[in-house]
């Protein structure tokens, strides 16, 4: 190749970091494009390789990367990926290219992976959830074949994170398969290279430290922190290792893991006889549930959606749960009200929950260790999804609205039919 490669920076509404992408880009020898997801698909098909921006993919609705995995751009980054142009995915980059199927890529880009809430944990024990940001270590695998990784400079790697849903979940099946290949490609260390589990060198309890996530050929990576935060520093070798890849033109088929996507199984809502059923709903417009509607009426399922949070809290018989409701921890009664929600035939809902109820524990807390209600003994937290067909064809819509995963993944999420 004669001329400089030519990378093109994709960016969502939401996206951001494109100025620190830029500058590392060209920083290292190569030519950025921008590119937004409603571009012509010719400007991409021109350009050698594909960075896929952070920040917030329409603003992280219904779950952090998803709709933007549901975009049509997505299916041309596909036909990239087989082609052999390498695509590197950062934080919400990332997100979308794990919810899209690509990373770390079956044969038919189904969803086998999540990255999901953020767990810090020390001693078995969970000391924080949430968003974090720091500056963290990230060791290479020199056995991985990633065309992001610089093979003359194996060193530790001192880059910025910033997340809230970063943590690398799989199956246990899905790990080995992961170890076997050699599919992680940056794994979080300390600063001598020394690989612990605890918190803070894993700084959101990713499986066995996973911080960057490879496909089988190595031409794809999903990274959640940001080597182009480093101003010229240790995180260029990510795009100098990019940059090589490009310029050698190596030989390249495609081949995808032989691993069965898990399929999404909708069970029935069984309330437990302990717990009192709170569900919320708002005054204002629903943005997050206008931004789903939008997007699965653009997959072709002519419905409305509306969405309300559901708590379940389990506690002492005799507490009055009406002090809790005035703590505002719940919900804001200047914006969100409770509501009874009627039985009709002309909707399907369906209740959402993350597996290990971190935010519900959360919630516990506050309200045991603030407001002094050590009677509250659980509380779970879930969204109910409403779906409604504007045609007669309710079941054909659910199916596709089910089958898109729009609502949920099926690896860090229960779905139930409420």
């Amino acid at each position: 190749m004669n001329n400089k490669p030519k990378i093109a920076f994709i960016q969502f509404p939401g996206s951001n970091t494109e100025n620190e992408t830029i500058a590392t880009i060209e920083r290292n020898n190569m030519v950025a494009v921008p590119h937004f997801w409603n571009d012509p698909f010719s400007q991409l098909r021109a350009c050698d390789g594909y960075v896929i921006l952070g920040g917030f993919s329409y603003e992280d609705r219904s779950r952090s990367g998803i709709i933007a995995s549901l975009d049509p751009i997505m299916e041309e980054v596909k036909k990239a990926i087989a082609l052999g142009k390498p695509v590197l995915g950062i934080c919400n980059g990332a997100q979308i290219l794990v919810e899209s199927g690509i990373v770390p890529g079956n044969e038919s880009f189904g969803t086998i992976a999540s990255l999901t809430q953020n767990k810090r944990v020390q001693s078995g024990q969970i000391v924080g959830t949430g968003y974090f940001n720091t500056w963290c270590h990230i060791k290479p695998n020199q056995k991985s074949r990633s065309a992001f990784i610089d093979k003359n400079n194996g060193g530790v790697l001192n880059v910025p994170l910033a997340h809230a849903e970063g943590r690398f979940m799989m199956s246990k099946k899905l790990s080995g398969i992961i170890k076997e290949n050699n599919l992680a490609t940056y794994r979080y260390c300390t600063e001598s290279g020394e690989l612990t589990s605890d918190f803070p060198t894993n700084p959101n309890g990713s499986v066995d430290n996973v911080a960057a996530l490879g496909n089988l050929p190595g031409n794809a990576m999903a990274i959640m922190p940001h080597p182009e935060r480093t101003i010229g520093g240790e995180g260029d070798a990510v795009f100098k290792a990019m940059n090589k890849y490009i310029v050698q033109e190596s030989a390249y088929s495609y081949r995808a893991l032989k691993y069965a996507a898990e399929k999404i199984i909708v069970s029935p809502f069984e309330k437990s006889p302990t717990t009192k059923e709170i569900i919320i709903s708002t005054m204002i417009a629903d943005n997050e549930a206008s931004s789903v509607e939008k997007c699965v009426q653009k997959l072709g399922a002519d419905t409305t959606v509306k969405r309300y949070v559901h708590f379940e809290i389990e506690a002492d018989k005799n507490m009055d749960l009406k002090d809790v409701y005035k703590t505002n921890v719940l919900f804001n009664p200047s914006k969100e009200f409770m509501v009874d929600l009627d039985n009709t035939n002309k909707t399907k809902r369906f209740l959402v929950r993350e597996k290990e109820n971190i935010e519900g524990r959360r919630i516990k807390e506050i309200l045991q260790k603030r407001f002094g209600f050590d009677k509250i003994k659980n509380v779970q937290k879930s969204v109910v999804w409403e779906i409604s067909s504007k045609k007669n064809q309710l079941k054909k819509d659910v199916d596709l609205i089910i089958n898109s995963h729009i609502l949920s993944n099926p690896i860090s999420q229960v779905c139930h039919e409420y």
